[in-house]
C-alpha cells in the first residue's frame, strides 16, 4: 500500500515540474506494477480501532424433521418437509483490545499523540456494543422471533481456536441470545481470508479452516475446496472471489454447503469491509437440530467508526473481560417463566413447551446425555409429593431396567431453589448400563418440578456432577417475576 502511495504522489510532483514526455514515464510502469507485482494484503489494525459491524443472513427452503425416538425403522417415513424462511440481523460497534487485553489507542489511529507507534491490536480479543440483534423465523414451521434484551447489548468476543466465543458479562445469555451474537461471519475471522503472503492479481490460495467455518458454520470439518482469488486490484481497493464445497457437520448433522461469493478488501483502511456470500447446503437431521436443504445469502459490512461512549476506557477498564467456560455459562428460562437455571454450552435444547423442556449433550456430536425437566401437579403452598410415594413411582416407572438405588437425599443450592430431592437409580437398556438421576424439585409455593438426567454407565466419570451443578443453580420465580422473566 504504501509504494502505491508514493508512485501516486510522484505522478503529480511530475505534473507540476516537468515535461509532458517525462510525465509519461512516471505514470507509465504504475499500471502495470500494481496489477502485476505481488502485492500484500493484510488487516492492519491498532488496539483501540473501533468498527461499525452488521452481519445479515436471509435464508429459505425447506425444514426436514428427522424420525421420532420411538419410530420403528421398518415401517417409519419421514416427516414431510416444511417451508423455511429466516431473516437474522445483528449490528455493533466493535471495540479492538490490545495483546495484553487492555485499553489502547483511541478511534483507531495509527500512532499516539506523541507520535510513537500505537499498541499493536490483539487479532483474539474485542469489546462489542450491540445495537441491534434479532431473529426471525416463518414458513409452514412453527413461527419464532428472539432478540437480545437489551441490558446484555455489552459483549466480549475472543478467537478460540478457529471459532469465535462471545460473553456478556452482565449476566448468562439464553441459547437463543447466544445463536444471535455468535455465529456467521464474525470480524474477529475475516483477516483470515487474506493471503499469507504477497499476491498477484489471478493468483489463488486456499482458505483455512477458520474461514470455512466462518462461512459455514459447521463444528466439524471433514473437506472443503474453499478458495480465493484475488480478482480486482486498484489503488484504493482488492476484490477476492470466493468459490468452493465444504462437507462437514453442526451438532452432529452431516452436511454440504457450496459457496461462492466475493470480498473487498479496503486497503486505505486496512480491513476487510464487504464480505457476501451465496450459500447452497444440504444437510441431513442430527441429534438435536432437523435437516435442512436451503440457498442463504452472507452479508458482513464493516467500516472504520468513532468510539462509542459504551466502549471508551472508562468502560472498558471496568468490563470483565474473562471468557473462560464459568462466564460461557447459558440461562436457560421455563416457557412460562416461573424458573431458570444454568448449564454449559455442550447443553442443546431439543425440545421445549410448557409441560417438558428436553435438553442433549453433545460430545463431538454425538449425545452422552440428556436431560428431561418436566413440570408435575402442584402440592400446595409449602409442600412437596410424598417422598417415600416419590422413589416407589420412580421403581415401577422403569420396570424391569431397574437394577438398584444408588442413594437419595436433600442436596444443597441456590436459596432460590426451593426443595431439591435426589434419587440415583442404577439400571439397564438392553446390554447397555444406564444411570439415571431424579430430582423431585418444589417452590415455596408448591411448583413441582422432575428432573431427570439419562447417561450411559461407561460415561459417568466424564459426566461428572454436571446434574448436581445445574439443578443447584436452578431458580424460582415469583408470579411477577415470573411474567417478567417469560421468553
Amino acid at each position: 500500500m504504501i509504494g502505491s502511495i508514493r508512485v501516486c504522489r510522484l505522478g503529480r510532483l511530475c505534473l507540476s515540474v516537468m515535461s509532458g514526455l517525462l510525465l509519461g514515464l512516471c505514470w507509465v510502469p504504475a499500471a502495470p506494477a500494481l496489477a502485476d507485482e505481488p502485492m500484500e494484503l493484510r488487516e492492519s489494525l491498532s488496539a483501540g480501532t473501533c468498527t461499525q459491524v452488521r452481519i445479515e443472513l436471509k435464508a429459505e427452503g425447506l425444514f426436514r424433521p428427522g424420525l421420532s425416538s420411538g419410530a420403528l425403522a421398518a415401517d417409519a417415513t419421514m416427516p414431510k418437509p416444511l417451508a423455511l424462511d429466516v431473516q437474522t440481523r445483528l449490528v455493533f460497534t466493535e471495540r479492538l483490545l490490545g495483546s495484553g487485553a487492555a485499553p489502547g489507542g483511541a478511534g483507531g489511529r495509527r500512532q499516539s499523540e506523541s507520535g510513537s507507534a500505537a499498541r499493536p491490536a490483539s487479532r483474539g480479543k474485542a469489546v462489542r456494543w450491540v445495537t441491534q440483534a434479532a431473529a426471525a423465523i416463518n414458513g409452514e414451521v412453527r413461527p419464532t422471533a428472539s432478540v437480545l434484551r437489551p441490558g446484555l447489548s455489552l459483549l466480549v468476543a475472543e478467537r478460540a481456536a478457529a471459532a469465535v466465543v462471545v460473553v456478556s458479562p452482565a449476566g448468562p445469555m439464553t441459547r437463543s441470545e447466544l445463536e444471535l451474537v455468535q455465529g456467521l461471519g464474525d470480524p474477529l475471522t475475516l483477516a483470515d481470508f487474506l493471503p499469507r503472503e504477497p499476491v498477484a492479481k489471478g493468483r489463488t490460495w486456499k482458505l483455512p479452516e477458520s474461514a470455512v467455518v466462518a462461512l459455514t458454520g459447521y463444528d466439524a470439518v471433514k473437506s472443503s475446496t474453499m478458495e480465493a482469488t484475488l480478482e480486482q486490484l486498484d489503488e484504493a481497493a482488492a476484490r477476492v472471489r470466493l468459490k468452493g464445497e465444504v462437507q462437514g457437520s453442526a451438532l452432529g448433522g452431516a452436511g454440504t454447503i457450496t459457496c461462492e461469493g466475493f470480498l473487498n478488501f479496503d486497503r486505505k483502511a486496512g480491513l476487510v469491509d464487504r464480505l457476501e456470500v451465496n450459500r447452497v447446503e444440504s444437510r441431513q437431521p442430527g441429534p438435536v437440530e432437523a435437516g435442512l436443504d436451503v440457498k442463504s445469502t452472507l452479508t458482513v459490512l464493516r467500516r472504520p467508526a468513532r468510539l462509542a461512549p459504551e466502549l471508551d476506557d472508562a468502560a472498558v477498564a471496568n468490563l470483565t473481560l474473562d471468557t473462560s467456560p464459568q462466564r460461557q455459562l447459558l440461562q436457560l428460562i421455563s416457557p412460562d417463566g416461573k424458573y431458570n437455571l444454568l448449564h454449559d454450552r455442550q447443553w442443546h435444547t431439543y425440545w421445549d413447551d410448557p409441560k417438558l423442556i428436553v435438553l442433549k449433550r453433545l460430545d463431538k456430536g454425538k449425545v452422552v446425555a440428556q436431560c428431561n425437566l418436566a413440570a408435575g401437579p402442584g402440592a400446595g403452598k409449602g409442600r412437596h409429593q410424598d417422598l417415600a410415594q416419590f422413589r416407589d413411582d420412580l421403581r415401577r416407572s422403569l420396570k424391569q431396567r431397574f437394577v438398584q438405588f444408588l442413594g437419595a437425599g436433600e442436596v444443597d443450592g441456590d436459596p432460590a431453589g426451593g426443595f431439591r430431592y435426589k434419587v440415583g437409580v442404577q439400571g439397564r437398556e438392553g446390554e447397555l448400563g444406564v444411570l439415571w438421576d431424579y430430582y423431585l424439585i418444589a417452590s415455596p409455593e408448591g411448583d413441582q418440578l422432575l428432573a431427570t438426567f439419562t447417561l450411559a454407565e461407561q460415561d459417568a466419570a466424564a459426566f461428572g456432577a454436571q446434574d448436581l451443578e445445574i439443578i443447584g443453580s436452578l431458580q424460582w420465580n415469583g408470579p411477577a417475576a415470573a411474567a417478567k422473566a417469560k421468553p
